[in-house]
């Protein structure tokens, strides 16, 4: 296992600062990096590019929530260029996450004013529905404290490519299940009014 101070010299040796001659070239920190981990082999920067922008949404969700998410997902393809991009992406992507948990809530027709409560209060709730079960409600969690982590950091935070596909993959999934959730429950709903 590679010792903290050992990776922090590393980096440190590493640091590019963007300039005008060097900002359409690969940034050298991605040279480590595959989905393996850090190791002697690195995926070409298309390869990174077409694996960020395979993980597409499958669902339709309101227009805003799609731009956000395409924010996210470019930070990240740019990433590979300026290595600070992926922790930028991944920070978008944690307020995708909860503006699509909001949205999706709204779509459940919740109880007046539940909207408005603290994300981790509407957590609770989607739980308590049976909106999202154990697992879900687990990684929403884990979600929520790593928005706090990233917005309310005391220094300097680098995350990686591999962390921010594998956010990328994790948010998708528990946003869509969600909104299907949400969705089925309306229609369950109109059903039962409608007496069917």
């Amino acid at each position: 296992m590679i010792k903290p101070l050992i990776l922090r010299l590393y980096w440190k040796n590493r640091l590019t600062k963007l300039t005008l001659e060097n900002h359409l070239e690969r940034d050298r920190r991605l040279d480590c990096w595959s989905v393996n981990g850090i190791g002697p082999y690195s995926h070409s920067t298309d390869d990174w590019v077409r694996m960020i922008l395979d993980v597409s949404l499958e669902i339709d969700l309101p227009p805003f929530l799609a731009e956000i998410f395409d924010r996210a997902q470019a930070s990240m393809v740019y990433g590979c260029y300026h290595y600070p991009l992926f922790t930028l992406g991944m920070e978008e992507l944690f307020r995708f996450g909860e503006s699509a948990f909001r949205e999706a809530i709204k779509e459940a027709e919740p109880p007046s004013g539940l909207t408005k409560k603290r994300y981790v209060d509407l957590q609770k709730w989607a739980f308590n529905e049976g909106l999202i079960d154990i697992a879900a409600a687990s990684r929403w969690e884990s979600s929520r404290q790593l928005r706090n982590s990233v917005s309310h950091k005391e220094g300097a935070l680098l995350l990686g490519p591999n962390d921010a596909l594998n956010q990328l993959d994790i948010t998708k999934e528990l946003v869509e299940a969600l909104f299907i959730s949400c969705r089925e429950r309306t229609r369950n709903k109109c059903h039962v009014q409608s007496g069917e």
